[in-house]
């Protein structure tokens, strides 16, 4: 058998290989962790009959944003030219947990906003009688 002398270079290389996968290692199970509230999570805060419900309210109150240019989405940030609408009464009283938030309605999309960041936390289609345009 052949023994093989570690050569300074050998050493270093070695203590690099092993730094480096360390830190694959750590980025990597940082990386996997979910976040506290993803955005799927955050749009099932409301049920399926909340959200029907509550689109019914609104579509028959607020007509949709003319010429919106810019993208409606969960963790989106709704322009501070553009006015929140609150939400009505009754819609917090089907869904208690929007108390204080906001709304706007961009062509046939809701969208339930976060009034103080302005941040979209749920969107959802409009469904029921809407408004003449």
């Amino acid at each position: 058998m052949i023994a093989r002398l570690e050569t300074p270079d050998r050493k270093a290389m070695r203590r690099f290989l092993v730094t480096f996968t360390t830190w694959q290692f750590m980025v990597g199970t940082a990386l996997a962790q979910p976040t506290s509230e993803s955005a799927a999570s955050k749009d099932n805060i409301l049920s399926l009959d909340q959200k029907i419900r509550i689109a019914q309210i609104i579509t028959k109150r607020t007509p949709a944003l003319a010429g919106a240019n810019f993208h409606v989405a969960i963790d989106g940030i709704v322009p501070k030219g553009i006015d929140l609408q609150s939400l009505p009464s009754n819609a917090e009283d089907v869904a208690p947990e929007l108390r204080g938030f906001g709304y706007i309605v961009v062509e046939e999309l809701i969208a339930i906003v976060e009034k103080p960041t302005r941040k979209i936390v749920v969107v959802f289609p409009r469904w029921g009688e809407q408004q003449n345009k």
